[in-house]
This record gives structure tokens, sequence and C-alpha cells, in this order.
């Protein structure tokens, strides 16, 4: 019990130097938001694991998604790197895929932002068996183009690049998640 004792005073301490020595209401209203997203986690896996997924309904519900003609023609992206085409499965053809699998938490959030770029993470979280595939990155608020860098200050500059970056590794995190027999059938 000492030993806890001690970690409690050091966390106290801590948290003392981060929010400046203030533990009025700022620190309580942290703690009430802290303690709903734990309670929204919890809530969302208890409904994950009552309602789990059909995984045939769900690949039939791709298989129909895909079989749409404006998901058919942005399923895949292609572009030319060193002379060869690469491809692969859109972040439109992903989300579609999690919206259809069921019981996935997947999205992008910026921890942090400076003049030179920002933190972001994107995340997909299996909520019914608990898989998580998370990648956090930073945006340099840079463009580049063959007529050199462009630093970027707009801020609608800035959410684009940021959102434009955000989408690959969003789409990652997603197909980390589901199954690849599930992605090749789509």
């Amino acid at each position: 019990a000492e030993e806890l004792h001690d970690t409690e005073s050091e966390e106290s301490e801590m948290s003392d130097l981060i929010e400046g020595g203030n533990r009025g209401a700022l620190s309580h209203t942290s703690s009430v938001e802290g303690q709903k997203g734990v309670a929204e986690v919890q809530a969302r896996m208890a409904i994950a694991k009552r309602f789990p997924r059909d995984t045939v309904r769900a690949m039939d519900a791709i298989k129909n998604s895909c079989a749409r003609k404006g998901l058919a023609e942005k399923a895949v992206y292609v572009y030319a790197r060193g002379g060869q085409d690469v491809s692969g499965p859109s972040i439109r053809l992903a989300e579609a895929m999690a919206q259809q699998w069921g019981n996935l938490d997947y999205g992008v959030f910026e921890r942090e932002s400076t003049p030179e770029g920002s933190l972001v993470e994107a995340f997909c979280w299996d909520m019914e068996t608990n898989v998580r595939v998370s990648k956090v990155f930073t945006v340099p608020h840079v463009r580049h183009t063959r007529n050199g860098s462009k630093h970027l200050t707009d801020p609608r500059d800035v959410y684009e690049n940021m959102a434009n970056n955000a989408a690959r590794r969003l789409r990652a995190c997603i197909l980390g998640v589901i199954p690849g027999d599930v992605t090749e059938a789509a």
C-alpha cells in the first residue's frame, strides 16, 4: 500500500507541474471528460460483444457496395512511380468496407499543431475483437512541387494537406484490421 501511495503522490506532483499547480475546475472538467470517454468505450465494446458481426452478411454487404458504380469507379487508386504503376484499395473502398464490416471505430485526429507541422493519429479499432491499429505521424506544413517547396500558412491549405496525408494512413489502419481475404474479395 505504501508503494501505491508513493506512486499516487508522484502522479499528483506531475499533474501539478503539467497544470501549472492549478488543480481547480480544469482538473475536474478533464476528469469528468475522461470518465465519460472511458464509459463510452466500455459501452461500445459491450454492444459489439452483444451484437457480433455476421461475417457472411458483412461480406455480402461489402460485395453489394462494390457493385455500386460510384464506389466501383473509386475503389482502386493508381499512380505512376519510378516508371511503374502503383495501385491498391482506395480510402473510399476501405471506408465502405469498414461501414459494412461493422463494430469498428476509426478516424483521424490532430494531436498537436505548430507553424511547422501537425502531429496526427489515424486509427482503426475492432471493438468486437479488440484489435487496434494506429499510426502516429507528422505532417509538415509544406507543399512539395516540381518548382520547389512552399511553406503553407493558409488554414485551408494546411487542413487539405493534413487530410490528404491522414487519408492514406487511415486506409492502412482499416486494411490492417479487416482481414486481407475480405479486401481481396471486395
